[in-house]
C-alpha cells in the first residue's frame, strides 16, 4: 500500500507549525545548534514511544487494557478537535514548561506532548497496520527527522533576524499554524465519524 498519504498524515498531526509558536521562546533563548540537537533528541524520544504503538498497539489496547481501538479513536479525536479549536481561534502561545533550570533536559518536555499525542500515536498504530515493521520504523523515522529539520530551519531563521523581525515571522508562523489548525480539525472529526461507525458496526477497525 502506498505510504506517502500516511505519511504526511502525521506530519500534519505533529504539525511542525504549532510548535515553532510552543518554542518560540525556546529558540530565542538557545542558539540554534543547541536547539537542533535538543529537538533531535526528542523526535528520537518520540520514534521510540510510536515505534511500540505501531507494532504493539493493537494488542496492547484489545488484550492488555481491554479497550477498543474505536473507543480510543474517539477519545482522541475529542482532545484533537479541542486542540485544533484552541489553536484556530487564540494561537498555541508559549509554554510555561521551559521556564528552566540551564542543566534540565528539555528533550522529553518536547516529545511529551508535543511530538506524541492521541492523534500520533493512532496514526502510528495505523501506519504498523497497514505497512511491514521494517517500512514502518522507516517511515515514521522519515517523518520526524522531515519534522525535525523544518522546525530547526525555523529556529535558524528566527535567531538570524532582528527583534521586528521575529515579530513578523510570528505572525506568519501564526497564519500557518491556524490553516493547519483547519486540517487537524477534519482530521479530528474523522476519527470519531469513523471511531462511532466502528462501534456501531461492533468494534471493527
Amino acid at each position: 500500500m502506498f505510504v506517502w498519504p500516511t505519511l504526511t498524515y502525521l506530519l500534519v498531526m505533529i504539525n511542525p507549525f504549532s510548535q515553532v509558536l510552543y518554542l518560540w521562546d525556546l529558540m530565542r533563548e538557545m542558539d540554534t545548534k543547541t536547539f537542533a540537537w535538543t529537538y533531535l533528541r526528542a523526535s528520537a524520544l518520540s520514534w521510540g514511544v510510536f515505534i511500540v504503538f505501531a507494532l504493539t498497539g493493537p494488542f496492547l489496547f484489545t488484550q492488555v487494557f481491554q479497550v477498543s481501538l474505536d473507543s480510543f479513536r474517539i477519545f482522541g479525536g475529542l482532545i484533537i478537535l479541542l486542540v485544533a479549536v484552541r489553536y484556530f481561534t487564540h494561537g498555541a502561545g508559549s509554554n510555561v514548561l521551559f521556564k528552566r533550570a540551564p542543566d534540565d533536559d528539555l528533550a522529553p518536555q518536547i516529545a511529551l506532548p508535543y511530538q506524541v499525542g492521541p492523534g500520533t500515536i493512532w496514526v502510528s498504530m495505523m501506519i504498523g497496520q497497514r505497512h511491514s515493521a521494517a517500512l514502518s520504523l522507516a517511515a515514521i523515522a522519515l517523518v520526524l527527522l522531515v519534522n525535525a529539520l523544518a522546525v530547526s530551519l525555523c529556529a535558524l531563521i528566527v535567531n538570524s533576524v532582528k527583534d521586528r523581525g521575529q515579530t513578523l515571522a510570528g505572525k506568519y508562523f501564526a497564519i500557518l499554524m491556524r490553516t493547519n489548525a483547519l486540517f487537524v480539525g477534519a482530521i479530528s472529526v474523522d476519527m470519531i465519524v469513523n471511531g462511532i461507525k466502528g462501534v456501531i458496526a461492533g468494534g471493527a477497525v
